[in-house]
């Protein structure tokens, strides 16, 4: 009888030993960069997604530039970066103030980057304040809208947009609908149908998970997301820039 794939032995050694080197390598690249670049970013990326965090590097790792015009973008951990720059303090007056920096956060599950670069600050800060991202609203945010869904069918973006330019919402997504989001809706002529219009939220309120659900099914990707510059040193004045 042929062997369930369900059966295999998985080697938790192997897993353990790739995950070593991903953060051996993490922090080897850390510490070439610090020592090769003049300039070293500290970001903030919690609010930055996947997609968001790939263009990022594929702007900023352009290997076809000129020498002095290069820069490496490395997505890292908070823990790993303290130590890593822990190491060089002695060799670079200061840059203990930009661990210190990274060490008085107290968000939790936070995504960090470090952005070694040979722009001037300036051109930095310059392209991050115009680096705004418009994504899904993120539980316990604010809401970018205020958002009512209008009574009779119910169209697919809940009136976001005009409904000549839109299509009523597939009636199977009526059960989620009313069981899962608590929308008083009803199946009428094989159309989703609402008696009364059904206010979601208020712009600028908190959102809870289920508006934030809401917001999703209806297509509203709002919110505005931004890189925050937490703190910048200079190894040319070995300083905070």
């Amino acid at each position: 009888m042929p062997r369930s794939r369900r059966n295999r032995v998985i080697t938790l050694s192997n897993v353990t030993k790739k995950d070593k080197e991903a953060k051996t390598k993490n922090f080897d690249n850390l510490s070439e960069n610090l020592l090769k670049f003049k300039r070293v970013i500290l970001l903030n990326l919690s609010n930055i997604n996947s997609n968001n965090l790939k263009e990022l590097r594929k702007q900023w790792d352009n290997e076809t530039l000129e020498e002095e015009n290069k820069s490496k973008f490395v997505v890292s951990k908070k823990n790993m970066i303290i130590k890593n720059f822990d190491n060089y303090k002695e060799e670079f007056t200061n840059l203990d103030k930009l661990n210190q920096k990274l060490k008085n956060t107290h968000e939790k599950n936070s995504t960090y980057g470090v952005l070694f670069t040979n722009y001037d600050y300036q051109t930095v800060i310059d392209f991050f304040e115009s680096y705004v991202k418009k994504d899904f609203a993120k539980s316990n945010s604010k809401s970018p809208i205020s958002f009512t869904i209008p009574k009779g069918v119910v169209y697919s973006r809940g009136g976001f947009i005009d409904h000549n330019d839109d299509i009523p919402m597939a009636h199977s997504l009526e059960p989620t609908l009313r069981n899962k989001y608590k929308i008083p809706t009803s199946l009428k002529d094989g159309k989703i149908f609402l008696d009364n219009d059904y206010f979601v939220c208020e712009k600028n309120e908190t959102l809870n998970v289920i508006q934030c659900l809401i917001l999703r099914q209806f297509g509203i990707a709002e919110s505005e997301y931004k890189v925050e510059i937490m703190a910048a040193y200079n190894k040319d004045t070995q300083d905070l820039c």
